[in-house]
């Protein structure tokens, strides 16, 4: 049973929130946001973050090969009242699905474009060897194609594994999955007033 339900943000709410600032994943990093609508308690009754609260989060690792969608740690949550929490909460999106969507760049050219331009060139030697059959060039044409196989290789070898990058533009908005009850019952106390 919970104890404070008109001061508490229950387990499993998903808060909305606008991004302040923009993410890119390249690098881990601070995120903020803030809410565009007041949070209410379990009741329905209570408003416990109100809106304009400011959200820090936290990106503590980029995106790996097939990932599309970015871990986000929400850490604390900030009242224009001056009320902090601490969340502990992922982001998600609007359903709660967790980790933030965004544009991904894959780097399809920065990880194979060199290798491709070396194995057309090393094509290329390889049709002009053959076309030199029995001349006294075809022996360095195969030297020189089998040098830019080599180098395709290595190339490919060394820009294979660069990750993808998710970026999202500040203003466009996210979601905080509350991970575990918020209890405000030692910050606010309700009292009666008369109408």
């Amino acid at each position: 049973m919970i104890a404070h339900p008109n001061f508490t943000i229950a387990a499993g709410t998903i808060i909305p929130c606008t991004l302040q600032t923009a993410i890119n994943s390249t690098l881990p990093g601070f995120v903020k946001c803030v809410l565009p609508q007041p949070v209410r308690s379990m009741t329905g009754t209570v408003t416990l973050l109100d809106k304009g609260t400011q959200v820090l989060g936290e990106v503590r690792e980029g995106l790996v090969q097939g990932q599309d969608r970015l871990f986000i740690l929400w850490d604390r949550a900030v009242t224009p009242q001056n009320v902090a929490i601490q969340l502990a909460s992922p982001a998600a999106d609007p359903l709660g699905r967790a980790g933030v969507s965004g544009a991904v760049n894959n780097h399809f050219l920065e990880r194979f474009g060199a290798a491709i331009m070396m194995t057309i060139i090393g094509g290329s030697m390889q049709v002009a060897a053959n076309a030199a059959q029995n001349s006294a060039g075809n022996t360095y044409l195969e030297y020189m194609n089998s040098s830019t196989n080599q180098i395709a290789n290595t190339t490919l070898q060394h820009t294979i594994d660069i990750p993808p990058t998710l970026t999202k533009h500040q203003g466009e908005n996210v979601s905080i999955f509350v991970a575990r009850d918020l209890n405000f019952s030692k910050v606010y106390k309700l009292s009666v007033v008369s109408p």
